[in-house]
């Protein structure tokens, strides 16, 4: 990766007069080039992963800590046994409103229960809101770390103790999904699943739930004829768990909004209403059974769910039965919920008025954090709280007939988590060895737990129950305290990490690419300099190395600390100091005879010097604020949409207005490419499914393809491109058998075409039939099925067979092989997207072709060899070495537009805030089995194919300006990552969970950004070859030829 060796300096020193053996040296030099490239490419790849996992070292650390000790509650318990309803995927508010044609609720039976026997509220999940993260929730009353979702949903990355393994007898049925999480390793659980295959989202997904009722049932009548089994079930603490996958299924398929989805309600609430009424048949109506009803996450009006966004967030909660309070009147409300309990003691806008529809105004409601439940099932059974479990117990939901036993319930919550508060400062204070700074605000905890007793001694429960929330309160300060103890140090070495990778990326450029290199350095200063620089490198890798690394040994810091660490040195010890020095000679060159020669004619190496660091500065702040711009677009899509119509008006009257003698026909189809491509990022996210706009579209790519079979672009070409024209005519007619070898390429490559326009027809075919089938709810087609694979694997296989004849066939070719899969993953008007997005490429790349043929327009940085520096900055390309050009501020402003692109790509037919909006029936021309693996496989298919269009055309445009590809792609790398830092700054971990998840999708999407850029990088030079050029066949102005 470093440039700069002084053996080769000396090597350049001692040949430079020596033309031949120059050349050899500049052919070897490209060899090297390619493999240094290749390792920032490794680098870059492993920098950005190991720097995206950062934030959950920083922001959400895993809660898990072990060595505490269980606090049982020491009362007999108001409930023996617990039944938990969990809905998966079910929002509070399709679950509370009144149905607007029938005026009744979707739920009467659980709707009776609010109204007359239990008690109801909101339960407020946390991000991600996804199954596992939402049941461990649940069930073991911490918030799992954001990065276990991604470590599946079956297996437990690590062990926790939860509710089942503090009874005495459970009983779980539903998803295979989700009931290993909590019945392996718990001996006294028994857990039945249906098998994977059930959940397919081209049926009726109810059926789903109507199976685990049966199970229920079937339970229940097994324990008549088994001793054993009705033994356990009379059993003291013991929990049946229902877990329904139907809604969440039926969601997905048929949106939240549709006849599905609330007849799917009805079902549940028909069921639960049966097995409510087999429990206590079965147990004799004793009083002492209680229910809780809930669910894991929403689901919001695309189907989707995983971010924050209040849909997703709001889930149902209504407990009843035994130990449980009754309805209340809204006059004894308290103070409408702002607070919840929970981790840090997040603040929530949730709205403090219930909404109108719901008609529950009138009664109290008991809104509460999700890991509170699991406090307040295992007190209604009367058994410890999970051990690391960050819930409270919400008092205002048990029976007022027991203070005693709410005070005591309360009091073991609060021993629970100063327990865990008591072992996790212990542990950072072993393993801080200097400079330990404490939790001061619980320094008199002992006091705190003395006047709880008297309180509870004399009996004044209320005071009591105070002073546990005030101590419980606290504990959750102190538990994020440390949870966060490492934040400066780590936000320090992060951020300082990637204004490293920024830098080295921009000095590689600069050595390589631009007149600063070392190539027009003095040599003797050169290798003066990197003596210096290489022993002030050895020395800061010395210190930094033994600093940072006795740091961490002395604080027992993770394997993870040492990586961003090792970065930290990498960069600021070895990369910087040394690619710094030509950099550094230039800068001093430029500015050693100012102060000398202060109101007097500064030569003309200076003054040009000055002038390049003036330009470069201008240049460089401009891209901050487009890259400024476009975080902002993050927050607001409209801004896409303005950027493009700024874009379309800025470029036709001052970039492309000096491009020869363009057709104003052709500037007023890029001028409307522009406007129309502004239209997508303003259009709703939750549009819906359109099987019709999806033919539609494939139907208009299928005619602009065959359109490029009648015409292609010609244009004027710049001088190499006219020299390489004239030779090719010259061989042309020596060489007739070459002509005819054209020819028939010519006949291949239209007979491709047109086997890909059918096919891109066939698609739109089976996108029809298919969506035709589900929604006839007939399951998805074999056939349609096999030919959907087919055609992706084959669109997708071709790329990497042929090859288009020349430049506009080749990006042709490529055009319509990425439109079959696309299309085929598309539910709306993405394909209308799609193919607006080819069409505006395209005019793109005609014009940055025809400007660059104009030669009055300056250049950032170039050098004229064996001359003088030019102070206009206008150089001639052909001085380049290797016969590559420099990079000039044309050549800047291409990769700021390519950004741009890119981001239009990605999230022009999607929601900004979150990959989510992704939703998985995009899959189901491939699949309707609930495989999560597999769908988000095809869903980055979907999500790569714009952004690899985008990149063939920047390769494409770079290959034919003779820029160095790889030095273009870098400048795309470091000018994103200024958007990684200010994302990585605007992560959240308090506030609303809204708040909280889009942040951390932001940063999240920002660095997997340019990770697909180095992957990107790769893939489309392998598809766009170094010989392809654009040529034209005459000297014509015409800019479109019939064939």
């Amino acid at each position: 990766m470093y440039h700069i060796i002084s053996s080769n300096i000396n090597n350049n020193n001692n040949n430079n007069n020596n033309k031949s053996n120059k050349q050899n040296d500049n052919k070897n030099d490209k060899t090297k080039f390619n493999s240094k490239i290749l390792v920032i490419v490794l680098i870059g790849i492993i920098f950005h992963a190991v720097f995206t996992l950062s934030i959950f070292d920083i922001y959400f650390r895993s809660p898990l800590v072990h060595g505490m000790t269980p606090h049982p509650i020491n009362l007999p318990a108001p409930a023996k046994r617990l039944i938990l309803f969990v809905a998966d995927g079910l929002r509070a508010d399709k679950f509370f409103e009144i149905d607007e044609n029938t005026g009744k609720s979707r739920s009467p039976f659980l709707r009776n229960i609010i109204e007359n026997k239990g008690t109801w509220g909101i339960s407020h999940t946390r991000v991600p809101t996804e199954t596992r993260p939402g049941h461990v929730a649940l069930i073991a009353g911490f918030y799992e770390d954001v990065s276990a979702v991604t470590k599946g949903w079956k297996a437990n990355p690590v062990e926790f103790d939860h509710l089942f393994n503090e009874t005495n007898y459970s009983f779980g049925y539903g998803s295979p999904d989700v009931l290993p999480m909590f019945s392996e390793g718990v001996a006294h659980m028994q857990s039945e699943s249906y098998p994977e295959e059930a959940e397919d989202f081209a049926s009726d997904a109810s059926k789903l739930d109507t199976w685990v009722f049966d199970k229920v049932q079937q339970l229940l009548l097994n324990a008549s004829n088994d001793q054993e089994l009705n033994r356990k079930l009379r059993s003291d603490k013991v929990s049946i768990f229902l877990h329904l996958l139907g809604l969440d299924t039926n969601g997905h398929a048929y949106r939240p909004n549709s006849k599905e989805y609330f007849d799917n309600i009805a079902l549940v609430d028909r069921g639960i209403e049966k097995i409510v009424n087999l429990i206590q048949d079965f147990y004799g109506n004793d009083g002492k059974t209680a229910f809780v009803f809930t669910a894991d996450h929403g689901m919001s009006n695309r189907g989707s769910h995983g971010d924050g966004e209040r849909a997703n967030t709001e889930t149902p909660l209504v407990v009843w039965g035994s130990g449980v309070r009754g309805p209340l009147s809204s006059d004894l409300q308290m103070e409408r919920i702002a607070s919840l309990r929970g981790k840090a003691k997040e603040m929530l806008p949730v709205n403090v008025e219930t909404p109108t529809n719901w008609k529950l105004s009138s009664l109290f409601r008991s809104d509460v954090s999700q890991a509170d439940i699991a406090p307040l099932m295992t007190s209604l059974l009367g058994v410890p709280s999970p051990l690391n479990s960050v819930g409270v117990l919400p008092t205002e939901i048990l029976s007022e007939d027991t203070p005693q036993y709410t005070t005591a319930a309360l009091r073991a919550n609060t021993l629970q988590i100063w327990e865990m508060y008591k072992i996790k400062s212990s542990s950072k204070q072993q393993s801080t060895l200097i400079f330990f700074s404490p939790f001061t605000k619980l320094s008199d905890a002992d006091k705190m737990f003395e006047r709880i007793e008297q309180h509870i001694s004399l009996s004044q429960w209320e005071d009591a129950q105070i002073l546990c929330h005030q101590m419980i309160d606290l504990c959750l300060m102190g538990l994020n305290y440390f949870q966060t103890y490492d934040r400066p140090f780590l936000m320090t070495v992060i951020t300082m990490g990637y204004f490293g990778w920024i830098i080295t990326l921009s000095l590689y450029v600069l050595n390589n690419y631009t007149s600063i290199g070392i190539e027009n350095c003095n040599q003797q200063k050169l290798a003066t300099q990197i003596k210096r620089f290489k022993t002030l490198s050895n020395y800061l890798i010395f210190i930094e190395t033994i600093a940072l690394v006795g740091f961490l040994l002395a604080t027992d810091a993770p394997l993870l600390y040492y990586l961003y660490c090792v970065f930290l040195v990498l960069f600021w010890a070895k990369t910087i100091p040394s690619n710094i020095v030509p950099l550094y000679i230039f800068v001093c060159d430029s500015f050693s005879q100012v102060s000398s020669t202060r109101g007097h004619f500064i030569n003309t190496n200076n003054s040009a010097n000055l002038s390049i660091i003036k330009n470069f500065i201008i240049l460089s702040v401009s891209a901050i604020s487009v890259m400024e711009l476009l975080v902002v677009s993050y927050f607001h899509r409209g801004v896409l949409s303005l950027l493009y119509q700024i874009l379309g008006v800025v470029s036709v009257f001052f970039f492309y207005n000096r491009s020869g003698k363009t057709s104003t026909l052709l500037k007023s189809l890029w001028l409307i490419s522009c406007l129309l491509m502004s239209i997508f990022p303003s259009l709703p996210i939750d549009y819906g499914s359109d099987t019709k706009l999806v033919c539609f579209g494939g139907i208009l790519i299928s005619i602009l393809g065959v359109l490029t079979s009648l015409f292609k672009f010609s244009g004027g070409n710049s001088k190499q491109q006219q020299q390489q024209q004239q030779q090719q005519q010259q061989q042309q007619q020596q060489q007739q058998s070459l002509s005819q070898q054209k020819l028939q390429k010519s006949k291949k490559n239209q007979i491709i075409n047109s086997i890909l326009i059918i096919s891109i027809l066939l698609s739109s075919f089976i996108v029809y039939t298919t969506d035709s089938s589900l929604e006839k709810k007939i399951g998805l087609p074999f056939v349609n099925q096999l030919l959907s694979w087919i055609l992706l694997v084959s669109g997708i296989l071709i790329l990497a067979i042929y090859r288009g004849k020349g430049f506009y066939d080749h990006w042709t070719f490529l055009c319509l092989s990425l439109s079959i899969p696309f299309l085929l993953l598309s539910i709306s008007y993405e394909v209308l997207f799609f193919g607006n997005l080819i069409l505006n490429l395209t005019l793109w790349m005609y014009f940055e072709l025809k400007v660059d043929n104009d030669h009055t327009i300056p250049k950032l940085v170039s050098i004229t060899p064996n001359s003088e520096p030019s102070t206009s900055l206008s150089f001639s390309k052909s001085a380049s070495k290797s016969n590559l050009m420099n990079i000039t501020q044309h050549d800047i402003r291409r990769a700021i537009f390519y950004i741009f692109f890119c981001y239009v790509g990605f999230f022009g037919v999607g929601n900004i805030a979150s990959i989510s909006s992704f939703e998985i029936s995009s899959t189901y021309r491939f699949t309707t089995i609930f495989r999560p693996f597999l769908m988000g496989a095809l869903l980055l298919v979907k999500i790569f194919i714009p952004l690899l269009l985008v990149a063939i055309s920047f390769s494409l445009l770079n290959n034919n300006l003779n820029v160095p590809r790889p030095g273009s792609f870098l400048i795309v790398i470091a000018l994103t990552d200024i958007m990684s830092i200010n994302f990585f700054f605007l992560v959240k971990d308090t506030g609303s969970w809204l708040e909280i998840g889009v942040s951390i999708s932001h940063y999240a999407i920002s660095n997997a950004f340019i990770i697909l850029q180095l992957l990107l990088f790769a893939v489309s030079a392998l598809l766009v070859p170094t010989t392809l050029k654009y040529i034209n066949n005459n000297n014509s102005n015409n800019t479109i030829k019939s064939k």
